[in-house]
């Protein structure tokens, strides 16, 4: 979630709108800090617990990046949309790294919910909306957070130098 659109802040703010190249595939994003929670947990009560275990944590529903558009929108207090962009445009932007990264996202393995979250924290993961306008460990708000710095930025391979190594 924290990272999903960050590279279209300024097109949001300015022309209410965002594009990559998810179309309608429904994904379960997760808020990174429900990742850090579950590995606190998963720290704090140690290997006897958790040694040799592996946790699907996930969102708790999938979302389409439409459905991602109207949480973000009802946040900001105003229309965003989605716009669908092809997968080779995509790349142009943001290099083959990146590019690979979104091609996984389209093949519907993030479409399933996972209970593990639950099972470890006792309560339910968060929504992008609730991650939008409610404040996290560092204080800020999901939508405060997207405005922050990005490595990702449009029309710059920025892992082109490491994809080489």
């Amino acid at each position: 979630m924290n990272h999903l659109l960050k590279t279209d802040c300024e097109m949001i703010d300015r022309e209410g709108w965002f594009s990559n190249p998810l179309g309608d595939m429904r994904n379960s994003f997760v808020a990174t800090r429900d990742i850090a929670e579950a590995a606190a947990v998963a720290l704090t009560e140690g290997p006897d617990r958790h040694a040799n275990k592996f946790y699907d944590i996930t969102g708790p529903a999938p979302q389409s990046m439409s459905e991602i558009a109207a949480d973000l929108g009802r946040a900001m207090g105003k229309d965003v949309e989605y716009r669908a962009q092809s997968m080779v445009d995509f790349e142009a932007d943001f290099g083959a790294t990146r590019a690979e990264f979104f091609e996984y996202l389209t093949n519907g393995f993030y479409t399933r919910c996972s209970p593990d979250f639950y099972n470890l924290t006792g309560h339910k993961p968060t929504s992008y909306y609730d991650y939008l306008t409610t404040k996290g460990g560092s204080g800020e708000t999901g939508l405060e957070e997207l405005w922050q710095g990005n490595l990702w930025k449009k029309g710059t391979d920025a892992m082109k130098d490491a994809a080489k190594s």
